[in-house]
């Protein structure tokens, strides 16, 4: 496929990298970029970023999110870089750093989760999710010529090499805190309490799996298009705290329950659909519950977890979402959608442009020929065909080189790394 996103990624010439995906990905990213004639520097905002950069030249900041851009224009008259680099446009640094590159006319590139998961990662210039500079008109994409589907590599992330970065990343984030002491992480950055939840997370899921071993198969059958799919986000997501009208996800829970209350049919049911990544860090049983009990739906409300979304979204009626990339998923199922934030699929023609009241009973279908070419315009434009965490060293530069090795950063390594450093 030709990646419109991988072009604009090659197109500066001088790098500076901030925070990537917690693992090796920004490191090797720029190990690809110098192996191109670019020049790249990482800059190391704690612990775990200067593990993992310590086989490059990278830079320390050391100050708080308010001096970042004094730092950049120091930085800058240096190393005259032209484009700024980083992994999610919405942590502090790097809106700061957002701002500043915007006023300076400097290159601002933002990596983010796949929209088109698991087979592809995003990349866009200006920002991501809602701060996409992609066109909302739906004009514009029924007057784009007709494209096909590429050919791609179906890929598998990595379950266990994220999950064995993080550990390692929060460690050495743990292990040099106080060499970074006006460091704050946009997340918890305990990796007590993160393992708390993580081991929380693992006996959860097969508590869960054993709870609701029936309920697929009542939702393939007797619920049949006959139930509503409420899609619940991480509880600390970016998308909830700037592209929501939400302060927690609780408020979206009461306020979609409490409208499937008065306004939906009372044959229908509400699935309410937990995010795997949450599952150790939130439990929302007890407030489903409640909330079942105050609006009277309790019979016909239900709480799943590790239910396989693609069956969930097949079965289901009608779908609802805050601006989860699952909305997107519900789209390729066909599936009417009502998003209640912002996100950059939410387009007249393709998604319920009412009020939640009226979308339980409105019959909307979306226009699949529209969300076709919304789609294949994201994908030339947005997404590369890799991954963040899998077998290869940097599965952005194997699209161009597939003779990159796997490199494996254990904990024992890390571990070792660290007794070799001075207190």
């Amino acid at each position: 496929m030709d990646s419109k996103a991988l072009t604009t990624l090659l197109s500066g010439k001088k790098y500076l990298l901030l925070q990537g995906p917690m693992g090796p990905f920004f490191s090797d990213l720029a190990q690809w970029l110098e192996s191109l004639g670019r020049e790249a520097v990482n800059v190391v905002f704690n612990g775990g970023d200067r593990l993992y950069s310590r086989k490059r030249e990278y830079r320390l900041y050391q100050q708080t999110p308010q001096e970042f851009p004094t730092w950049l224009k120091e930085t800058w008259q240096e190393y005259d870089f032209d484009t700024i680099v980083c992994f999610g446009d919405c942590r502090p640094l790097h809106q700061a750093a957002k701002r500043w590159a915007q006023a300076k006319g400097v290159r601002f590139l933002a990596f983010e989760e796949g929209y088109l998961r698991p087979h592809y990662i995003t990349l866009e210039q200006g920002g991501v999710n809602a701060y996409s500079g992609l066109p909302r008109d739906a004009e514009f994409y029924r007057s784009l010529p007709t494209m096909t589907m590429p050919e791609i590599e179906h890929l598998k992330p990595s379950g266990w090499q994220r999950v064995r970065h993080a550990t390692v990343y929060y460690l050495a984030g743990w292990r040099y805190r106080h060499d970074f002491p006006k460091y704050r992480h946009h997340k918890s950055f305990s990796p007590w309490y993160e393992a708390r939840c993580w081991t929380r997370a693992a006996w959860r899921k097969k508590l869960y799996a054993f709870r609701q071993r029936h309920v697929l198969q009542q939702l393939q059958t007797d619920l049949d298009q006959r139930y509503y799919l409420a899609i619940l986000q991480v509880y600390n997501d970016s998308q909830i705290r700037n592209h929501s009208p939400y302060n927690d996800v609780r408020d979206y829970i009461n306020e979609v329950m409490h409208s499937f209350a008065k306004k939906a049919p009372s044959t229908e049911f509400l699935v309410i659909k937990h995010h795997p990544m949450d599952r150790g860090h939130r439990l929302y049983g007890p407030l489903i519950r409640q909330l079942g009990k105050k609006y009277s739906i309790a019979n016909r409300v239900i709480y799943v977890h590790d239910l396989p979304m693609p069956e969930l979204l097949t079965h289901s009626k009608a779908v609802v979402t805050i601006n989860s990339t699952a909305g997107i998923s519900a789209l390729i199922h066909n599936k009417p959608l009502k998003v209640m934030g912002s996100a950059l699929y939410d387009i007249k023609g393709i998604t319920y442009q009412g009020h939640l009241n009226q979308f339980w009973t409105s019959g909307y279908k979306p226009d699949m020929k529209l969300f076709k070419q919304f789609r294949l315009y994201l994908l030339q434009n947005t997404q590369i065909n890799a991954v963040y965490y899998g077998g290869r060293k940097a599965d952005i530069a194997a699209i161009a080189d597939s003779q990159y090795q796997p490199v494996f950063i254990s904990q024992k390594l890390v571990m070792n790394y660290i007794k070799r450093q001075p207190s």
